[in-house]
């Protein structure tokens, strides 16, 4: 009954703002800000202002730099919820694919565990990190940027831990590790922020950064230290709810 009063109460607190108030244009209406102003000067002063040909990256991590800083610190703390939830862990370690454990290979070794399987993994993983890199620094002129070079990042752990058996993995981070990863991204978001101000701009004023170069470049360094913040917090998210999950279930084969 308290877990159905608070889920009541949360819906509440959720619904209740918008449907008691009219703070959002409606979709598609042809007077509303977006429609009218804000898109074509997006579209008419990005690559000039922002040094960015990929307007996307230019809006979100230049034009609303301040919201999508907001949007990287909600994520660091869904991932710090997962584990405070989880911290209760059982007793036993639950096994993960049971019902995989039952297939065998004509040799009696588990079917998702081969060698063709382990070595290709290997071969595999430095290639996604070497591509989270690329859409990292190539996110302001092409397609990509932090949360994709974060997620493919997240990727590579998952599946060194869970799918590869090795003795040294690729990296490996405790629980707490992970969580102080994913607090550092939004950090460094902020300090970027904090320099601005030093340069005697206003907070995530790129051209305000108290360097000797063109002020486009100032901008295009701005938008690789955010994105740089982006990409480390969600890795440490997706790393610290794995490492979470870990606790209450085990990937080996080996163990009964």
């Amino acid at each position: 009954m308290r877990k159905t009063i608070t889920v009541i109460l949360l819906i509440i607190a959720v619904f209740v703002p918008f449907a008691t108030s009219d703070i959002l244009p409606v979709i598609g209406d042809p007077q509303s800000a977006p429609n009218t102003h804000v898109s074509d000067y997006y579209i008419e002063h990005a690559i000039e202002e922002c040094n960015s040909p990929n307007m996307v990256t230019a809006v979100i991590v230049d034009y609303r730099a301040f919201d999508t800083m907001f949007e990287t610190t909600v994520m660091f703390l869904a991932g710090l919820s997962v584990v405070i939830i989880l911290a209760n862990r059982p007793k036993k370690r639950i096994p993960a694919f049971s019902s995989l454990k039952r297939l065998k290979t004509a040799d009696g070794r588990p079917v998702y565990r081969t060698i063709n399987k382990d070595v290709m993994i290997s071969v595999i993983e430095p290639l996604i990190l070497i591509y989270a890199l690329y859409v990292l620094f190539h996110g302001e002129v092409s397609l990509g940027g932090g949360f994709q070079a974060g997620a493919l990042i997240g990727m590579t752990y998952l599946l060194d831990i869970m799918v590869v058996k090795r003795q040294r993995p690729i990296f490996r981070l405790s629980k707490a590790g992970s969580a102080a990863l994913a607090g550092i991204g939004p950090l460094i978001y902020a300090l970027t922020g904090i320099v601005t101000i030093l340069g005697g701009g206003l907070y995530l004023e790129y051209n305000k950064f108290p360097l000797s170069v063109h002020q486009a470049e100032l901008h295009s360094i701005g938008i690789t230290a955010v994105e740089i913040g982006v990409t480390i917090g969600v890795a440490g998210t997706i790393i610290t709810i794995l490492n979470a999950l870990m606790e209450r279930t085990y990937f080996d084969d080996d163990n009964d």
